[in-house]
């Protein structure tokens, strides 16, 4: 019995991978695998791009897999359930721009690191966390964490910790100053002048 009740305990989440896995057709960790590898392939094959080759990288490749609405809602926290659906769109449409242009900026500096894939852990049966790192041939690794959640059949990102910073808490955190003193009006008309 007690033999039975381990091996249960030990199953129990390989099997809780595989369904979740099989539920979505891909697993989180190949997700961002495939991705990751897929980008810095293309970084090595054309050597330096220009920032119109970068967005166009980052829209084919990237944000298909970046669950926006969920960043958004998650940044925003209060906020978000105190805001129209036009200021929920709007802002949605400003951050989105900001997190391209930020990953955009970061593949501008690429030089050569490479991307270890350590493991991942499902959190529920539509949430989960893939740790990786990222190598540098100058300097120690840097732990990149990504979230993860099912949305419909496929898995996309909605937070990326970066050396154990989450870019939610790190918006949030620079947003509710604006938003508490001018208003989220006043946020999303100067994310749009950032844009512009």
């Amino acid at each position: 019995m007690k033999t039975t009740l381990t091996l249960q305990l030990i199953l129990l989440p390989v099997l809780w991978l595989l369904l979740a896995s099989a539920k979505a057709g891909e697993s989180p960790m190949k997700v961002v695998r495939e991705t990751s590898e897929q980008v810095f392939a293309e970084l090595r094959q054309n050597g330096e791009l220009s920032p119109e080759q970068l967005n166009g990288l980052i829209e084919r490749v990237i944000l298909p897999h970046v669950d926006f609405e969920a960043f958004s809602r998650l940044t925003l926290a209060r906020y978000w359930r105190e805001a129209s659906e036009a200021q929920r769109r709007d802002f949605t449409r400003e951050f989105r721009s900001l997190l391209v242009r930020t990953y955009a900026t970061s593949l501008s500096e690429y030089s050569g690191e490479e991307v270890e894939y350590l493991r991942e852990r499902m959190e529920d049966d539509d949430r989960a966390l893939v740790n990786t790192r990222i190598v540098r041939p100058d300097g120690p690794p840097i732990p990149v964490d990504y979230r993860l959640r099912l949305n419909g059949e496929k898995w996309q990102v909605y937070d990326i910790m970066i050396d154990g910073i989450s870019l939610i808490i790190n918006y949030r955190s620079s947003f509710q100053q604006t938003i508490r003193q001018q208003g989220l009006d006043a946020l999303i008309r100067q994310l749009a002048e950032r844009r512009a």
